[in-house]
């Protein structure tokens, strides 16, 4: 019986991983993990860029329904946008739609009866390389 034991010890042994095996597959899955996260992170960047110009455009538009509502005259803000001049009219755009996809406010240049419409990008910051803007203005 005694050796019957030591067999079923050492079939035991040998059925299980070694602590370097365990090791080096938890450094595949992480390295694995980072990956994945470093992928879905430059497609949420990607997908936020996309929702301001898309957002930049719907405003762009609303801004040109109010020019032809008012002979041709642009608002002082965008946030004549969002109000309405009669009771039972609705705005030419919601209020929360005059942010980026960062939640920073988008910008309003007008020159005449041009304008421009600017986010700041991912950094917040006005004037840098990754700001988004609209062609409007030349």
């Amino acid at each position: 019986m005694n050796e019957q034991k030591r067999k079923q010890i050492e079939r035991a042994a040998k059925a299980g991983f070694t602590l370097m095996e365990v090791m080096i597959a938890v450094m595949i899955v992480g390295v694995m993990s980072a990956l994945a996260v470093t992928g879905v992170m430059r497609y949420l960047e990607s997908s936020r860029k996309t929702a301001t110009q898309q957002q930049l455009v719907t405003i762009s538009t609303a801004l040109k329904m109010y020019q032809s509502e008012h002979n041709n005259k642009l608002p002082d803000s965008l946030k004549v946008l969002t109000e309405t001049e009669k009771e039972d009219d609705e705005p030419l755009i919601e209020s929360g739609n005059l942010n980026d996809a960062w939640g920073n406010e988008i910008r309003f240049v007008k020159k005449g009866r041009r304008f421009q419409l600017r986010s700041d990008g991912p950094d917040g910051e006005p004037n840098t390389d990754d700001d988004i803007f609209d062609k409007e203005l030349k």
